[in-house]
């Protein structure tokens, strides 16, 4: 599918057709879009038309074939609310859009006796695990009502999309299979461009999880032969809370079987097709800080770049005659 541009003589101005983007990436800060634009294979220069309804901005290019269109949450308006509004614009002036892409970063949960061993920079995919109720990958923890008898969870979030799926299991098992990721190379192709720097690994120094809160207790990790970052395939809880607190982090941990914290997913999956990949930007305790952004928003972005290879574009339809 050509990325056909309709001239606009009395404005002077390229405008982009709507109708041939078919994957939606939507990011949550500033630093995330900032990595999507970094993925593009090509990047489409032009603008969409003004659609009243819609307030989103939108950028837009090629990844492996498939036309992408990128949208970020204005500043200060993250949650679920918002990303909701956002994917619901942008499904009705994108008419065909496949799937969507929920790229960004996340709260990583260690396990117990750190099973899984997730550090920072980690990449998170949300996937079905043996705590699953079928094949839902994201978990909305705060939908429900508080009773008498405490807090009682209700509905579940929608399956994440069978093709989605395939792909994301096809990743997991090369990776398995051949003990490397191909995404590495996405990322290390960002951190080559101009200003890359600051997606470098901060280092394993500046990786340091704690016992609990307020405390400076550290619990001793053994060092990874390897700096890449790893990637960990499980349930993902989604919610309008930033979550510092140990605690908490863990009892929904033990209760859910959760290994990250989100705040989007789950107001985006009932409105469309979506792929959620978290980088680990800190561990949901009252250490959180900044200092883990942008490696862990490149690491969530270079994996979905593969995971878009894995798809496949959309063959175009066959004109017989």
């Amino acid at each position: 599918m050509t990325n056909t541009i309709i001239e606009s003589p009395a404005y002077g101005q390229n405008y982009l057709r709507f109708e041939n983007y078919t994957i939606g990436w939507i990011c949550a800060l500033p630093v995330e879009a900032e990595c999507a634009l970094y993925m593009l294979d090509v990047r489409h220069r032009g603008i969409f038309p003004f659609v009243h309804g819609d307030d989103n901005q939108y950028e837009a290019g090629k990844i492996a074939g498939h036309n992408v269109v990128i949208a970020s949450l204005p500043k200060k308006s993250i949650g679920s609310v918002s990303v909701a509004t956002l994917a619901s614009q942008m499904r009705q002036s994108f008419r065909n859009l496949r799937y969507g892409l929920m790229v960004g970063i996340g709260a990583g949960v260690p396990g117990r006796a750190l099973q899984p061993d997730i550090r920072l920079g980690d990449v998170i995919v949300a996937s079905s695990s043996d705590q699953s109720i079928g094949p839902a990958g994201v978990v909305g923890y705060e939908l429900g009502a508080e009773t008498v008898d405490g807090f009682i969870r209700k509905g579940c979030q929608p399956e994440t999309h069978r093709r989605l799926r395939t792909a994301i299991d096809s990743i997991e098992r090369d990776a398995e299979m051949d003990d490397v990721d191909d995404f590495i190379q996405y990322l290390d192709s960002l951190q080559k461009r101009r200003n890359g720097h600051k997606f470098l690994y901060p280092g394993m120094d500046k990786d340091k999880l704690y016992a609990g809160d307020y405390t400076d207790d550290l619990i001793e990790r053994p060092p990874r032969v390897s700096q890449n970052p790893a990637v960990h395939y499980g349930l993902v809880a989604s919610g309008d809370k930033i979550i510092k607190n140990a605690v908490l982090r863990d009892r929904l941990r033990d209760q859910y079987g959760i290994i990250c914290f989100e705040m989007e997913a789950a107001g985006l999956m009932p409105i469309m097709p979506v792929a959620v990949i978290r980088g680990v930007s800190d561990y949901a305790d009252s250490h959180k800080n900044d200092g883990w952004h942008y490696y862990a928003a490149a690491t969530a972005a270079a994996y979905a770049k593969s995971l878009l290879l894995k798809i496949g574009p959309e063959q175009p339809p066959s004109i017989s005659g």
